[in-house]
């Protein structure tokens, strides 16, 4: 199976995602240096800088991608065309993602009383309510953007980006509540 880890970072194992040796897995991620990391801890991979918004492959060269809290940092409408577009008829997007309950904790607990970061921590906010209401995210300075995510709004920008089958489950992690969801590209 062709596998893209969109936002990689400096690699994991994929096997919590059902990634087995026989894959053929490729890693994106938009720092370099997390990709130097990653290429030593996983030399069987490759890896490439990119963003998810903008996915250096050609239609269809992928059966499953699969992103661990990256798309919360992307422009979730771009970044979900991209991704339909990459993959295979029939294949599969499965993501983990960032609850309200996230957005709110990073507010309480790591920007007040700090004024500049109460309001990056108040536009996540308001992205994240936007992105509930219209499946839709805006940046912020310097095309920086980040939302949380809700199944409403999950549900939305699936429908919008042309993904079908949708599920979703909500677990008790080590960091919290995890929200993972799935869907598919049409046969």
């Amino acid at each position: 199976m062709r596998i893209l880890d969109l936002g990689c970072g400096p690699g994991r194992d994929l096997a919590c995602w059902g990634v087995t040796s026989s894959d053929q897995v490729v890693g994106l991620d938009i720092d370099l240096g997390s990709l130097a990391i990653a290429k030593v801890r996983y030399p069987n991979q490759a890896y490439l800088q990119g963003v998810g918004e903008c996915i250096p492959f050609q239609d269809e060269s992928f059966d499953r991608v699969i992103s661990a809290v990256a798309l919360p940092y992307m422009n979730v409408q771009k970044a979900l065309g991209e991704i339909h577009r990459i993959l295979a008829p029939g294949g599969t997007l499965s993501l983990s993602l960032h609850l309200p309950g996230f957005t709110v904790g990073e507010l309480l607990h790591k920007a007040l009383p700090k004024p500049v970061a109460t309001i990056f921590r108040l536009y996540v906010m308001a992205n994240g309510v936007l992105f509930h209401c219209t499946g839709k995210t805006v940046g912020f300075l310097r095309h920086r953007t980040e939302s949380f995510q809700t199944e409403r709004g999950m549900r939305i920008a699936f429908t919008s980006a042309g993904f079908v089958n949708f599920s979703f489950e909500r677990a008790l992690g080590p960091t919290g509540e995890a929200f993972t969801v799935e869907a598919r590209k049409r046969k």
